[in-house]
């Protein structure tokens, strides 16, 4: 019966754990993108993008006559990533833009998550007033949808 080295398996474990420890310091941190993309946009500003109809009734009087374009901005929601802050532009009591004037930017991850899915919520605002939950920004969504909610309640539509 042959023996195994003892010293065979401190080796092979050695190894082992050197190779894990190399692999896990190799791993990229999130935010650490090399300097690449860097957001144009101060933390806490929404992204630039907004969604909007065809022009020729986006005024921001909020004034304006029932007929006549105005901008309401629904109460900011505070999630637990940082406040949400719809402001919608409404024409003829439908919603003609929407846009996000406050997002959450607690770190890089949640403006990450705020820079891809607020022109998705402002689609779906201006599509359909309403919104369903983006996969991955869930706290987004449901701050997003009670703001939402909020700039309709101001602009008197249900």
């Amino acid at each position: 019966m042959k023996r195994k080295h003892p010293l065979r398996r401190i080796i092979v474990g050695t190894a082992a754990t050197v190779s894990g420890v190399v692999l896990l310091l190799a791993l990229k941190q999130p935010g650490s993108g090399g300097g690449q993309a860097v957001a144009e946009n101060q933390p806490g500003q929404a992204p630039p993008v907004a969604a909007t109809a065809p022009p020729g009734g986006a005024g921001a009087g909020a004034g304006a006559g029932a007929g006549g374009a105005r901008t309401v901005t629904g109460d900011a929601v505070q999630t637990q990533y940082g406040p949400v802050q719809v402001s919608l532009t409404v024409n003829g009591g439908k919603i003609t833009g929407a846009q996000a004037v406050k997002t959450p930017d607690s770190g890089p991850r949640s403006e990450q998550i705020a820079k891809d899915s607020i022109p998705k919520l402002n689609q779906q605002a201006v599509s359909a007033a309403k919104v369903d939950t983006v996969s991955g920004a869930t706290y987004t969504s449901e701050g997003y949808a009670k703001s939402l909610q909020s700039a309709l309640d101001k602009a008197g539509a249900k």
